[in-house]
C-alpha cells in the first residue's frame, strides 16, 4: 500500500510554455511533474523526488534555494515554510520537488555512478533508481494534528480491524493502462473530502468497551493499528461515535444486520466517509456530518473479501438502514479521457465545491495486481490539491 517515500527517479525534461526560465521535470514511470529552473536538469538525469506532504529540513531548503533568510523560515507551505504542497507556477501544475544528484565517472569500472551529497557533513552516498532516501536526507511525512473532536479513548482489537488504502493512479499508470487495454468495466465514484470511517459488525460479542460489545467504530489511522473507539463518556463528542449514534438506534441496527452478519458468515465492515461542517475545509453545505458508504468487506480481516459494486448496492438495498453510498459518476469501459473528465469539476453533493477526485474500481469482479493486490485507484483533482487553507485530517 501507499507510503511516504523519497525515491531516486529518472527525469524527463520538457518546455514550460509560459516561462522562459523554467522547465517541466516529469518523473519517468509516473504521472508526476515538478517545475524546475531551466538548464538545471537534462532528460535521463537521476534525482530525488520529494512528494507532497513532505517536511523538508532547513539545510535542504537552503540547498534548494527555498529558505527565506530574513524571516528565518522556508518558502514552502505551513507555519515553518517547510511542507511540500502542490502549486501552480505560471499556470502549470507542480506536484513535489526534485533534488539533484552528482554524477561521478568511475575510471576503474569504466562507468558512471550517482552520488547523493548532503551539505551538512559532506558524506557521499551512492544511490540507485528506486531507492528511498527520505531517512538519509532527514525528510519526514507531514502528519496534521488531530482535532479534539476526532480523537478519543481507544481499545486494542488486534486482528479485528482492517488496513485500508487506495493507490494513486499517478504512481501506477501502467495498471490503469492494463484496465484500458483489457477493456475491463469499471465503476467511478466521487472521492469525498471528509474522514475515513469504518463500522464493523461482529456476529457475537468481542469486547465490553465497544458499542453493543460487537460493533467496531474506527478511523483510518486507528484501524491500521488494530484500534477502535471506546463507547464511553469520554468519547461522547467524538465525531465518529457521534455520527454513528445519530444514524442508528439499537433495535434498527441489529434487526437489520442480524440477517447479514451471523456466526456462519462472520463480521461485515462498512467503510465510508464522514463529511460536512466541522470535518474538513469543504463542508458540502451540510450543517451536520453525514456518512456515505464506499466499500463493504465481508468476513474476518485478511480472510474475507471486498464486495463488488453490484453486491454493495444489493446489500445496501436489503438493509432498512439510513445508509447511502458516495455519488456514482460512471460505469463502463475505462479510458484516459474518462479519468481526466471525472477527476475534475465540482462535487455531486451540492455542485458548489471543488471535487476532490475519483475512485476507480473494477465493476463485475475483483481485479488484482502483483504490486498492489486488489486494484482500486484514486485520481485527485489538481485544483483540489492546490487550493488554499486546506485541511487534510485523517
Amino acid at each position: 500500500m501507499s507510503e511516504h517515500k523519497c525515491e531516486i527517479v529518472i527525469l524527463e525534461i520538457g518546455e514550460h510554455d509560459n516561462a522562459d526560465a523554467l522547465e517541466i521535470a516529469k518523473i519517468k514511470g509516473t504521472q508526476y511533474q515538478s517545475i524546475v529552473r531551466k538548464g538545471q536538469f537534462q532528460t535521463g538525469d537521476l534525482a530525488v523526488y520529494i512528494p507532497e506532504q513532505s517536511i523538508v529540513p532547513e539545510w535542504l531548503l537552503k540547498n534548494l534555494g527555498l529558505w527565506d533568510y530574513g524571516k528565518r523560515k522556508g518558502k514552502l507551505a505551513g507555519k515553518n515554510g517547510d511542507r511540500v504542497k502542490a502549486v501552480r507556477l505560471r499556470g502549470v501544475f507542480s506536484q513535489g520537488l526534485v533534488y539533484p544528484l552528482k554524477y561521478v565517472h568511475n575510471l576503474s569500472a569504466q562507468q558512471g555512478d550517482w552520488k547523493l551529497i548532503p551539505p551538512e557533513d559532506g558524506t557521499e552516498k551512492y544511490v540507485e533508481i528506486g531507492q528511498d532516501v527520505a531517512e538519509y536526507l532527514g525528510i519526514t511525512k507531514w502528519e496534521p494534528p488531530i482535532p479534539t473532536h476526532m480523537a478519543g479513548e481507544v481499545v486494542a482489537l488486534p486482528g479485528k480491524t482492517l488496513k485500508y488504502d487506495i493507490e494513486n493512479v499517478k504512481n501506477y499508470p501502467n495498471i490503469a493502462q492494463a484496465l484500458i487495454d483489457l477493456q475491463i468495466s469499471v465503476q467511478i465514484t466521487e472521492k469525498l473530502h471528509g474522514t475515513w470511517c469504518c463500522i464493523g459488525v461482529y456476529p457475537t460479542d468481542i469486547h465490553d468497551e465497544i458499542p453493543y460489545k460487537r460493533v467496531i467504530i474506527t478511523s483510518k489511522g486507528l484501524s491500521g493499528k488494530g484500534l477502535a473507539f471506546k463507547d464511553n463518556d469520554a468519547n461522547v463528542n467524538n465525531l465518529y461515535m457521534r455520527t454513528f449514534k445519530q444514524l442508528f438506534d439499537y433495535d434498527m441496527f441489529f434487526n437489520t444486520l442480524d440477517d447479514l452478519v451471523n456466526p456462519e458468515s462472520g463480521p461485515m465492515f462498512f467503510l465510508g466517509e464522514i463529511f460536512g461542517t466541522g470535518v474538513q475545509d469543504l463542508t458540502y453545505g451540510l450543517k451536520d456530518p453525514e456518512f456515505r458508504v464506499f466499500d463493504i468487506y465481508d468476513g474476518q480481516p485478511g480472510q474475507g473479501r471486498y464486495l463488488t459494486p453490484y453486491e454493495v448496492k444489493l446489500t445496501i438495498n436489503r438493509m432498512l438502514l439510513p445508509f447511502r453510498t458516495v455519488p456514482l459518476l460512471y460505469e463502463g469501459p475505462l479510458t484516459r479521457d474518462i479519468i481526466h473528465e471525472y477527476t475534475n469539476g465540482l462535487d455531486n453533493i451540492t455542485g458548489s465545491h471543488i471535487r476532490e477526485g475519483i475512485v476507480i474500481r473494477t465493476l463485475d469482479r475483483e481485479y488484482r495486481n502483483d504490486k498492489i493486490g486488489r486494484v482500486i485507484l484514486k485520481s485527485v483533482s489538481e485544483d483540489y490539491l492546490s487550493r488554499k487553507d486546506a485541511t487534510e485530517y485523517n
